[in-house]
């Protein structure tokens, strides 16, 4: 997880959230609170769920937000936070989405807030960023106060400091620079339901993580991962501690004993791709855990989630464990999560993505990928990398020679895949208990998949399967076949 750890309490990891408190800068831009007549109210938040990162700031500009009742359609938007003053300039907040404050607060920071939002069913929300090239910007501090810009040194508004090197900018695509969309895939929990003389709370996820893209130039784009949802400021999220587990005479055994630094993902279904069975991909919420094993998730949409537990120390044959998954977990729940060693391992699956569909336009195509393994008959779950992977998940990009990408192949090596070589411990929550059913003794099997982000949301585009054993390298070569829906 790139080293980092995020620590939220109260209202407070998916991981784990909060820097700012913005409340002079809720005043500043949007006023009252209290809803008009005829009218609702809305609050708007941002988190950052902690996700891995190669770098020790990210810093983005925001000056917007809208949201739309319809599904489909580019309209019908109303402004839930302006920047755009009456004389034309642009009032913003600057966030750094790694640096949270300390207070245990789950949100990065209260954007804004209105008081004459139309009652509807809201479907799609708009992210609006300040473009590196605006001009005549001012920066609002928590006490109303003009304050810095940190991205000057690189001529813009939005940049990011890799760990060891220097501050660079991050550019933006045409989508980010006209407003992210967050499309109805994205709004967790279904539409946010605004009724006359009602307020509701909307938090919007910016998962730094796994919003930069490196591009074939050295450069880095601003490619953001965001989820929306309506959030109760009195929500506890879901924590837990990571402990060492054996089995004896056939039954779990738990001990007190913490595994730190082992990576957790919050995970929810989503649809199967090949008709069969519900697949959890990791989404916007991973962590690592402390040096006492314990995490800690908040900001959450409405679940229940799955958590996901993967642990060891890459490249060894000792010290790894099965992945643990617990399905069903709620919100306001505390879970102790066992790992139970696995006798030999890690595996690691390698491969090359390779592109089938001709695209005259396209320059590249960017796809996660995931190695899935079978929790029950009905369930396959994506396993977060093991500790010290780059990143938690791979990312993998096909160049696209002469604008068509057809049989093209990403650049060696590929990806590289660091999983347990031993099949899954399954827990089931119910009314606050869990239900073992420990890890087959059977040949583990993975199957390999990679989603891409359209505008629609994240979508599945190819998987294959094999099957691997304790320290084996097994290579697999699925093939990408909807690329124009997946092109950066």
């Amino acid at each position: 997880m790139g080293g980092r750890h995020f620590r939220r309490k109260g209202i407070a990891n998916l991981g784990i959230f909060a820097l700012l408190v913005l409340s002079t800068f809720v005043l500043v831009r949007c006023g009252s609170t209290s809803p008009s007549p005829g009218m609702g109210s809305a609050n708007v938040s941002m988190s950052d769920p902690p996700s891995g990162s190669q770098f020790d700031n990210v810093w983005v500009t925001v000056d917007g937000v809208s949201a739309s009742t319809s599904a489909t359609s580019d309209s019908g938007w109303q402004t839930l936070v302006s920047g755009l003053s009456s004389n034309g300039s642009i009032n913003a907040v600057q966030l750094d989405l790694l640096h949270l404050p300390a207070n245990g607060q789950c949100l990065l920071a209260q954007l804004g807030s209105t008081s004459s939002l139309p009652a509807g069913d809201y479907q799609q929300i708009r992210l609006q960023l300040v473009p590196n090239n605006a001009t005549n910007v001012t920066l609002l501090s928590p006490s109303g106060e003009p304050t810095t810009n940190q991205c000057s040194s690189v001529s813009g508004w939005n940049c990011a400091m890799p760990t060891g090197g220097s501050l660079t900018i991050l550019n933006l695509s045409s989508q980010a620079q006209t407003g992210l969309k967050i499309p109805p895939g994205q709004v967790m929990g279904g539409p946010i339901h605004v009724a006359a003389g009602s307020s509701v709370d909307i938090n919007i996820d910016f998962n730094a993580g796994r919003s930069i893209v490196t591009q074939g130039n050295g450069q880095f784009r601003l490619d953001p991962v965001l989820v929306a949802y309506q959030v109760s400021q009195n929500l506890t999220g879901i924590s837990g501690q990571v402990v060492q587990g054996s089995v004896v005479s056939n039954a779990l055994q738990m001990t007190t004993t913490a595994v730190p630094g082992a990576n957790i993902a919050l995970e929810m279904a989503t649809p199967p791709t090949d008709g069969s069975t519900n697949v959890d991909l990791i989404g916007n919420y991973l962590t690592s855990a402390d040096a006492n094993g314990n995490f800690d998730f908040c900001p959450l949409p409405p679940g229940p989630f799955d958590v996901v537990v993967n642990a060891g120390a890459t490249g060894t044959t000792t010290g790894n464990y099965n992945a643990t998954i617990v399905t069903g977990v709620t919100n306001g729940t505390k879970v102790t999560v066992p790992v139970v060693a696995e006798t030999g391992g890690p595996a690691t699956l390698t491969g090359d993505i390779t592109a089938t569909s001709a695209d005259t336009t396209a320059t590249s195509i960017t796809a996660d990928i995931y190695a899935l393994q079978q929790a029950t008959s009905s369930l396959e779950f994506a396993v977060p990398l093991l500790t010290g992977s780059t990143p938690p998940i791979a990312q993998i990009t096909v160049a696209c020679s002469g604008g068509n990408c057809n049989t093209n192949t990403n650049t060696p090596p590929g990806y590289s895949l660091v999983v347990p070589a031993s099949n899954p411990l399954v827990g089931s929550f119910s009314g606050g208990n869990i239900s073992w059913t420990l890890p087959s003794t059977s040949t583990p099997g993975y199957k390999v998949e990679a989603t891409c982000s359209t505008s629609s949301g994240p979508t599945g585009v190819f998987s294959t399967t094999q099957n691997v054993t304790a320290a084996t390298s097994t290579v697999v070569n699925p093939a990408l076949s909807s690329l124009s829906n997946c092109l950066q």
